[in-house]
């Protein structure tokens, strides 16, 4: 969760009450590791349950956790609006059209069909198809960890009207930053990989050093415009 503080706060000085966690080995919460890509959509329907708010829920996810809020509002009736930012929309689509040879991804479908079989076999194009729950997808069309074939263009060919979509260029994988904020994150990051490939960065020490005065609100400085469009959806 402190991956997306930028995020949450732009949601908090809203007027929103928002709600986020760690999926089960991540960060501060307990566990080993994260299992699988669909154990988080266990981990969120876990939570819900168990806290069984009376209030209205709306999702907002980023990535994995797009991926994951599509999931949720695919499976609980009682959630209708979600906006999935720079989400993949199903562990099939992304393996397949991803992983080379084809036997490796595969693999990696058997063994998500056999972690969490439930979750796996969700088919959330169909979903999109003929729901009626309001669905806001953004994502870069330049995005280089979900392919934008594989995830938004897929959703441009869905003719329904509670579908709302919104590509962008030169966002890549975060298209809620502002245009100097990656402009910045490709310098930051360029300079990073090219003094470890020097070997000039071995260490943490060196890692902590370099990143030290790097001005974290620079790296992560948020599209106010699009969360505007965000609220005007929710509200809507």
């Amino acid at each position: 969760h402190t991956a997306y503080l930028a995020e949450i706060n732009q949601l908090a000085k809203r007027g929103y009450k928002v709600l986020t966690l760690d999926y089960v080995g991540c960060d501060s919460s307990k566990g080993k590791y994260l299992g699988s890509l669909n154990e988080p959509t266990r981990d969120v329907i876990d939570l819900l349950n168990y806290l069984n708010i009376k209030e209205e829920i709306v999702l907002i996810g980023h990535s994995l956790g797009g991926f994951t809020a599509l999931n949720i509002i695919h499976l609980k009736d009682e959630i209708k609006k979600a906006v999935i930012i720079s989400g993949f929309l199903s562990v099939s689509l992304l393996a397949d059209g991803l992983i080379r040879p084809k036997f490796i991804a595969n693999r990696i479908k058997k063994y998500e069909s056999k972690k969490e079989p439930t979750y796996f076999n969700l088919d959330n194009v169909s979903y999109l198809k003929t729901t009626k729950d309001d669905i806001y997808f953004i994502q870069s069309d330049d995005d280089q960890m979900v392919p934008y074939r594989l995830a938004l263009q897929i959703v441009e060919t869905i003719d329904n009207p509670h579908i709302k979509k919104l590509k962008l260029t030169g966002r890549k994988h975060n298209p809620n930053y502002t245009d100097e904020a990656v402009a910045y994150m490709n310098e930051v990051f360029g300079q990073y990989y090219y003094l470890i490939k020097q070997k000039k960065i071995k260490t943490d020490q060196d890692r902590i050093d370099y990143f030290k005065d790097v001005p974290l609100s620079k790296l992560v400085e948020q599209d106010e415009k699009m969360f505007d469009s965000i609220s005007e959806f929710f509200n809507g």
